[in-house]
């Protein structure tokens, strides 16, 4: 068996093609379910063609709404505000919540200085802010 390197390189390109044309059904695919101005009959008309006719589908799909595809994948990919990383808690309140149940008796004098130090390293940032107070494990 003789496979000279034209060969690969044609494999190589032809799958990396395919790949691509993948890739573009897709993107065409999730943009008919994005796209508000269309009704479900028309959505499901745009997938059955997708199914029987692939490229001619999306080539026709691209150019009906190609314009409003671009802008609706600009406004996908914008971060969600409502998914936004919470703030960083300000280690004055935290120590003075913990003062505060310590006063009521919920926690000890010990897990108030434990607390209290967690705050104040999460706040210098010799700790991480996701990190939880470390618990004795008894």
């Amino acid at each position: 068996m003789d496979i000279n390197l034209w060969e690969v390189v044609w494999v190589v390109f032809t799958a990396a093609l395919f790949a691509a044309y993948l890739a573009f059904l897709f993107v065409v695919l999730v943009d008919i379910f994005r796209n508000e101005s269309l009704s479900g009959w028309s959505r499901a008309l745009w997938v059955v063609l997708l199914v029987l006719l692939p490229l001619l589908a999306s080539l026709a799909y691209l150019f009906a709404h190609g314009q409003t595809m671009a802008l609706r994948n600009i406004r996908g990919s914008r971060a969600d505000p409502g998914t936004a990383a919470a703030p960083t808690p300000d280690p004055t309140a935290q120590v003075a919540s913990a003062n505060e149940l310590l006063r009521q008796g919920a926690i000890t004098q010990e897990e108030f200085e434990r607390l209290k130090r967690h705050s104040l390293q999460q706040a210098s940032g010799t700790l991480p802010t996701g990190a939880a107070p470390r618990t004795p494990t008894g």
